[in-house]
Formats: C-alpha cells, sequence, structure tokens
C-alpha cells in the first residue's frame, strides 16, 4: 500500500535575480506500519532540488521519547539539494491518530513550513465489548463492538452452553438477538471480532430477570 501527499510551494530569492525551482515538499508514507511488527519508517518528509538545501525538522508531540529521525541531505549536479527526513519506531496501538508535523525552513522563506501528519497504525482488535442496543423489536439485542484499525469485518458468536443460532438465539454480523427471554438462555455469550491482523474477543454473561453483565 502506498500514500503520497505532495505540496509545492513557489519562492523568488530575496535578490530577485535568479528565479528558483519550485520547494516540493512531499510527505509520504511507504506502507502503513502495523502495531506489534519490527521497527519501520512511520513517515518521509522530502524538500526536492531547493539551492541552498531546505532544513527539515519535526515537532513530535507525544511521540517524542518513542521515535527516531533520520535525515539525508544529496546535492544534485545542478547544485540543488534535496532533503529526505523520515520517523522510524517500532509501530504500537498508541501510536495511531498521533498528530506530527514537518517543519520546512529555507532561506526563501520568511517563515517556517509546517506540514500536518496523522500517523496511522493498524492493528488487530485489541478490546472488544459487547453492549446492549435500543431496538424497536421485542428481542433483547446486544452488539459486538471492537477496537480495530482497520475496522473488525467479520464476527463470529458463541455460547459453552447451547449452539447460536437456534429457534431462541439469532446473530446477524456484530449483533446477537435474544427471542425467547427464557431461563434456558442463562450462560455466557462470547463475540469474535476479526479483521486482516488477528481476533479479539468479548463476553456477556445473561441471567433471565438480571442485568447482564460484561465480562
Amino acid at each position: 500500500m502506498f500514500f503520497r501527499n505532495f505540496i509545492t510551494f513557489y519562492f523568488i530569492f530575496s535578490s530577485g535575480t535568479e528565479a528558483m525551482s519550485p520547494v516540493n515538499v512531499n510527505v509520504m508514507v511507504d506502507a502503513v506500519p502495523v502495531a506489534g511488527r519490527p521497527e519501520v519508517i512511520l513517515v518521509t518528509c522530502v524538500t526536492s532540488r531547493t539551492k541552498p538545501a531546505a532544513e527539515v525538522s519535526w515537532n513530535l508531540a507525544a511521540l517524542s521519547d518513542s521515535v527516531k529521525v533520520s535525515s539525508d541531505t544529496v546535492k544534485h549536479l545542478d547544485g540543488t539539494f534535496t532533503v529526505t527526513s523520515s520517523l522510524i519506531a517500532t509501530p504500537t496501538v498508541q501510536m495511531n491518530q498521533q498528530l506530527v508535523q514537518c517543519v520546512i525552513r529555507h532561506a526563501a522563506m520568511k517563515e517556517a513550513l509546517e506540514v500536518d501528519h496523522k500517523i496511522i497504525v493498524h492493528y488487530p482488535p485489541q478490546l472488544v465489548f459487547v453492549t446492549p442496543l435500543k431496538t424497536d423489536c421485542n428481542a433483547e439485542v446486544y452488539q459486538c463492538e471492537a477496537d480495530a484499525n482497520p475496522a473488525a469485518t467479520h464476527y463470529r458468536w458463541h455460547s459453552a452452553h447451547q449452539n447460536i443460532p437456534n429457534g431462541a438465539v439469532k446473530t446477524e454480523g456484530n449483533k446477537l438477538y435474544l427471542l425467547k427471554l427464557t431461563s434456558d438462555l442463562d450462560g455466557l455469550y462470547t463475540c469474535e471480532a476479526s479483521n486482516e491482523y488477528g481476533t479479539g474477543t468479548g463476553s456477556l454473561y445473561w441471567k433471565k430477570g438480571e442485568n447482564p453483565s460484561e465480562l
């Protein structure tokens, strides 16, 4: 999977004697990081063919203690420079949705340019909850929800004390329907939520006449 975010800015040096090439700022992700896998490049910021070389740094906010910065400058035959700066880390669930900024400074710019980038990390279902769902039907309905990225795409329900679905219990995706509210249904119901990276489970203990408890 490959993502690019292209931002191009045009400047002329203050001397006014020479119109320089555009300051091209590219923020890119070669592949979406996956939590629990080895160290990878989270994001790369590149300024292409500027003269003189641009200064590229990062505002890391909450990630300041968990990522490394790797930078490289290449001088081309025409005297221009390409500067590449990458954030490197072992991906974690906590990194997902964290905001960083690539900061570019250049002699042709009066102010630093700050380019926002939101870190995206994929991970299997972590926390799986089974909670009541209000509906207009006569059955009691429970919904299985999982903290996962990407979202869970497959759900499987099972119970240790009976085979489901049956005449009293049915399932539809992440929903569990208790159709006949009798003591025969007393027991533990478990939801397995899965995405392409793995599976997580959540459970509900149901007993007639009592509030259900999530396990």
